[in-house]
């Protein structure tokens, strides 16, 4: 039985328009204001690939080069961006949600993929033609990126390396890639980024296949958040683990005699030699 997908939550704090935005605005304060501890993938982003997931073939070919209707993807931004609740299985279609997602991506005002390690991560598409080569100086980039950049980069490709495994040959990881990569990487389609679109789709398909291997699992994450007395609390069970291991250790088996100390009152009775 399929679940149904929750409507994302409205805005509860009843704050403004610039803080209830989502479009259009930092990566940082979107997770700062839309997520529970200020780290997460967006909300917005989740809502959105758990009802493609949920309502979309995802085997059906072409699934992601459908637009959607221009005047419902607006309605639907604004809505989002007005911090209203947004039930998409009521009011979406599948086109307008892939496009919505799209949309966001491409309205970041800085790439999911940063400018500053662009060009770096795009010149290793020339320095190695060896795919082994290529994705251990790509994980090592990777790990270089703003750590809400590397979460939403590993939900994307994690999520289209998904809906490429139910696709047939003919609509692929390259593919994906293809349509996906200018939304990451922000190139348009003029100029020398038209150039660079072939390198780009390169690049994201490498992602794509190698995912597991690229990415660290959301378990290894390290929290962004200093939260110092969380910290204190897992250094403090820690120490206690140990003291209990070394107390077990020193307490006697079935069959033993406990040691004794040379103050314990046992010792100094067994210790008694006879009078001369």
């Amino acid at each position: 039985m399929r679940k149904s997908v929750s409507p994302l939550p409205s805005n509860e704090c009843g704050g403004s328009a610039s803080t209830t935005r989502v479009f259009g605005v930092p990566l940082e304060e979107v997770a700062r204001v839309h997520t529970v501890s200020g780290h997460e993938v967006p909300a917005l982003v989740k809502h959105i690939v758990e009802y493609i997931e949920e309502h979309g073939h995802l085997g059906l070919e072409g699934l992601f080069l459908v637009n959607g209707n221009a005047e419902r993807v607006d309605w639907l931004r604004q809505r989002y961006d007005s911090g209203e609740q947004v039930e998409l299985e009521k009011e979406a279609d599948l086109a307008s949600a892939v496009s919505l997602l799209r949309l966001f991506l491409q309205e970041l005002p800085e790439p999911v993929i940063p400018t500053a390690v662009q060009g770096q991560i795009l010149q290793l598409h020339q320095d190695y033609s060896n795919d082994e080569d290529l994705c251990r100086n790509l994980k090592y980039f990777l790990q270089q990126l703003p750590p809400l950049n590397y979460g939403l980069l590993r939900f994307l490709c994690r999520f289209l390396a998904s809906v490429a495994s139910f696709q047939q040959e003919s609509w692929n990881v390259g593919t994906l890639a293809a349509v996906f990569g200018p939304d990451i990487f922000h190139l348009s389609t003029e100029g020398d980024d038209l150039i660079d679109q072939e390198t780009v789709s390169r690049i994201l398909a490498e992602l794509l296949d190698n995912q597991e291997e690229l990415f660290d699992s959301e378990d290894d994450d390290i929290s962004s958040t200093n939260d110092y007395s969380s910290i204190n609390e897992q250094i403090t069970e820690l120490l206690d683990d140990e003291r209990c291991e070394a107390e077990c250790e020193e307490l006697p088996q079935d069959g033993e005699e406990a040691p004794t100390s040379p103050d314990s009152p046992q010792h100094a009775e067994t210790d008694d030699s006879p009078a001369t």
